[in-house]
């Protein structure tokens, strides 16, 4: 999400100078210390503007509960990080990333001087166990009448169709699709590829599916952007929503986009941009394809996350439980799961 400095700047001043109030003695040169730590994990070690505002968000949090409290960052113990997590109203990933946060905050505090231990390095993050993701997934036919409501009559419904076909057919993180420019669609021995710009500064270069690439370059063709390689390749759209601007979607916008579309089209369930990457991984799943190779189409890590986003298990769950039946046959029983003839019914003894 490219966030505007002028606001980015005034967040950051605005942390900076909480922190500074919660260290004892308050002098010019501990409060000059802290805004230069502050400032120095988010411009120096944090280099992903997303980060950036989680880190934010984070310590904010922290330093309200320090001050309702009283507390000064000197004086923190590691049972305080359990009375924070106690009254945080985030998800427990969200608790870890933000105990992870402080905790970063207090190692350059103590190599400040600031402080004299790292009370959060022994606070206990809390325990997250998950076999799928909580991601909603798009079935077939729903994903089916999602693309197809989108009608192409306008620029922004090409765009909107190129939005979401790349969000699908190439497992891609919205971060990743907003910063794409024409230039990160390019050829390659007679294939389109994409280049997404991911986490941490990484590359990760997949093929374009021939469905994405058919709404890309429909779009490409009637905005004329094909000949701007420096141009996005899915702009911003002015308030008239007629005419594209050459500067990059939000996050924020994308998911605007994703709920007016679920809405247009009939969609009832609750979807996110999320929703495309993790479809587009369980009917890979569902085709025969291998957990290796989705792992490396979507440039996941570890392949422990790839299983986490495969929800193709679930159709074979639900045809295993509907073996479940409790309805009684004219026939005799044959062992059947709950079956049960009249002589065994009467001796009060179920067939093994």
């Amino acid at each position: 999400m490219i966030e505007d400095p002028v606001s980015e700047h005034r967040k950051v001043t605005e942390v900076v100078f909480t922190a500074a109030d919660l260290v004892s003695g308050s002098s010019e040169s501990k409060r000059a210390k802290v805004s230069e730590t502050l400032l120095n994990i988010l411009e120096g070690r944090v280099r992903n503007s997303n980060t950036r505002k989680a880190y934010k968000a984070a310590w904010r949090s922290f330093f309200e509960f320090c001050s309702e409290y009283k507390l000064e960052l000197d004086r923190v113990k590691p049972y305080h990080f359990g009375l924070w997590l106690k009254r945080h109203t985030g998800s427990v990933a969200t608790q870890r990333q933000h105990l992870a946060a402080v905790r970063l905050l207090f190692d350059h505090l103590l190599e400040k001087g600031l402080v004299d231990i790292n009370p959060a390095a022994r606070a206990k993050p809390p325990r997250l166990e998950r076999e799928s993701a909580h991601t909603p997934v798009f079935e077939q036919n729903e994903i089916k009448a999602f693309l197809e409501a989108i009608k192409l009559d306008s620029l922004i419904d090409k765009r909107d169709k190129a939005l979401c076909s790349v969000l699908l057919y190439s497992w891609a993180r919205v971060s990743a699709v907003v910063a794409l420019r024409v230039e990160d669609y390019y050829e390659r021995k007679g294939e389109r590829w994409l280049r997404l710009h991911e986490k941490r500064g990484k590359i990760h270069e997949v093929p374009v599916h021939s469905k994405a690439r058919e709404a890309i370059d429909q779009w490409l063709l009637a905005s004329g952007l094909g000949s701007n390689p420096s141009a996005p390749l899915l702009p911003a759209f002015g308030k008239n929503k007629k005419t594209p601007e050459l500067r990059h979607m939000d996050r924020t916008s994308v998911w605007k986009v994703v709920q007016a579309r679920a809405h247009a089209s009939g969609l009832k369930k609750r979807v996110c941009c999320h929703s495309f990457r993790a479809t587009g991984i369980t009917e890979y799943m569902n085709a025969g394809g291998s957990l290796d190779i989705a792992q490396r189409m979507a440039g996941h890590a570890q392949l422990s996350t790839t299983k986490i986003y495969d929800r193709s298990q679930d159709r074979l769950t639900m045809a295993e439980i509907e073996k479940v039946s409790i309805e009684q046959s004219s026939e005799p029983a044959t062992g059947g799961l709950f079956s049960v003839t009249s002589n065994e019914r009467h001796r009060g003894t179920i067939l093994p």
